[in-house]
């Protein structure tokens, strides 16, 4: 039998993913994948979907997100920030 050793029964927490997310965004947006717009639209909809607009208010939401890419700027700062071409 192929059986899954170990079998997943949580879920991680919205703000987790939440976090996880925009800490990737905020790097593909310094690495110049993405405009600023671009990387942020998707993380804001995914907290009103996930109900962390509701449960935390907007102004929260907008600060974790905030946080993620204020602290790319910050550890690369002095390092030149690649341009999309698109």
């Amino acid at each position: 039998m192929n059986a899954p050793a170990i079998k997943h029964t949580t879920v991680p927490a919205p703000i987790d993913v939440l976090t996880l997310r925009a800490w990737a965004q905020a790097f593909l947006w310094w690495a110049g994948e993405y405009q600023l717009a671009e990387a942020v639209d998707p993380l804001q909809e995914f907290a009103e979907r996930a109900g962390l607009v509701a449960q935390l208010g907007a102004d929260a939401v907008q600060r974790i997100i905030a946080e993620e890419f204020q602290e790319r700027a910050q550890r690369f700062k002095g390092r030149p920030r690649y341009e999309s071409a698109a």
